[in-house]
């Protein structure tokens, strides 16, 4: 019995040890015996190491343009900039090769520039990828490519994931509402499917963001308002979510919605002589689409500053921008204390040209119609993107029937249709110039 007691307690200080360790390291002692395997690959362990690690390394992405990147992690062995785990060669060409499109819950979509309609959805982290087949209805990709949908248990792994394309959008009721219509792809069935949603009024903004499988449209033809659907529900109908300080139309104000812990975070900034002053709500999960006031903090930093994000475990902490001096503040808004952010810090990356060149062109647009000045009067940011690093190393979501492929192999697709193209363009150029 003695004996027992002990061996059980050496087990229980050994799964203690792993799950403090990287999990490239964990990945490599799954084939030490089959019972560390089993172990390693069970969901209370998988639940120790999320409860000892807390963070995980994350981005700020403006389109496939990575401003600001945090090394929050250290359990994946990763690079200081997240984003750099996306290959650069996915995005260096303008034809031929495959491009970011979009992420969501660590999954990154990604477009095939030698045939539209396919595509790829994968973890770089894994380096695992999946090719998307194109649409029964839709085989030559005429529709167009939106975005990627993933669904979560509650340890914040991602179950499955859909891929969406837009296959019309129809104004409808004079012009008063509107339709649209879209082919998903499942990973659970390996099928496409088809949906036609009905919006009350006009999607005036394709600019969205998405949480749990529900995107949030941007409506700048109705002010103060967003569009929301969930595509892993029955429903054809989008819920109108009116904005919870509309109709304020104070043009002082620098407002963008993110998300963070789990919500989506709606965050108001305003410039006054000795502070800047914070105001910050939370979309409640509830029908009614309800907003809860989280904070109304002053912090004693003056000029210029545009709200970044909020740190997307954490909705205490939250980032701005100073669009005069170009530097990133972390505003602590428990302690309301606030950290000058830079190259030096271990954990931060900074791309301040890019940062200065997207914040200008978000928030100091060049020119706009005399019909889009009221809707600049409430203007929201939702351009900003968090691309997340997986907390737990888990594999794609395997799709029937479906080929996973490896990062080398994607590449090597790329770099070979690429210079097939550009050879097809040399010698269409040549047999021009010979004609």
């Amino acid at each position: 019995m003695a004996m027992e007691r002990k061996t059980q307690l050496v087990e229980v200080m050994q799964t203690e040890i792993l799950a403090r360790l990287p999990l490239k390291t964990i990945s490599r002692f799954k084939s030490v015996s089959k019972k560390w395997k089993s172990t390693l690959e069970s969901v209370f362990f998988r639940r120790l190491f999320l409860s000892l690690h807390q963070n995980s390394s994350w981005s700020l992405m403006y389109g496939e343009k990575e401003l600001i990147g945090f090394h929050e992690c250290k359990t994946l062995d990763l690079p200081k900039s997240p984003a750099s785990l996306i290959p650069p060669p996915f995005k260096r060409y303008d034809i031929g090769d495959c491009n970011y499109k979009c992420s969501s819950s660590g999954l990154v979509l990604l477009t095939d520039g030698s045939d539209k309609a396919y595509c790829y959805v994968g973890n770089p982290v894994t380096q695992q990828w999946i090719k998307i087949p194109p649409p029964p209805s839709d085989p030559k990709g005429d529709s167009t490519l939106f975005g990627l949908l993933t669904r979560l248990d509650q340890d914040g792994v991602v179950l499955s994931f859909e891929v969406v394309r837009i296959a019309s959008y129809k104004r409808t009721n004079d012009y008063l509402s509107s339709d649209l219509s879209v082919l998903l792809y499942s990973s659970e069935t390996g099928i496409w499917t088809s949906k036609v949603i009905h919006s009350p009024i006009l999607i005036g903004d394709v600019s969205n963001i998405n949480l749990n499988g529900t995107i949030y449209f941007g409506c700048l033809s109705v002010p103060g308002n967003l569009l929301a659907h969930d595509f892993y529900s029955e429903s054809d109908q989008f819920r109108v979510v009116q904005l919870p300080d509309y109709p304020d139309h104070n043009k002082d104000y620098k407002r963008t919605l993110t998300t963070s812990a789990g919500f989506v975070v709606y965050v108001r900034a305003l410039a006054k002589k000795e502070e800047t002053v914070l105001k910050i709500w939370r979309l409640n999960n509830d029908d009614d689409d309800t907003w809860h006031l989280l904070w109304e903090v002053g912090f004693p930093i003056t000029g210029n500053y545009v709200p970044m994000a909020m740190h997307p475990f954490d909705v205490g902490t939250v980032y701005l921008w100073s669009q005069r001096n170009h530097h990133l503040v972390s505003c602590n808004l428990r302690k309301r204390d606030y950290t000058l952010l830079g190259d030096a810090a271990d954990d931060c990356f900074i791309d301040q040209s890019v940062c200065k060149k997207s914040v200008d062109e978000l928030w100091f647009p060049r020119s706009f119609s005399v019909l889009e000045e009221q809707d600049l009067s409430f203007r929201v940011c939702i351009w900003l993107f968090q691309f997340v690093i997986p907390r737990w190393m888990e594999s794609v979501p395997r799709p029937p029937q479906a080929e996973i492929i490896d990062t080398t192999s994607l590449l090597s697709h790329a770099t070979a249709t690429h210079e097939r193209m550009m050879r097809e363009r040399e010698n269409y150029d040549y047999s021009w110039y010979a004609c």
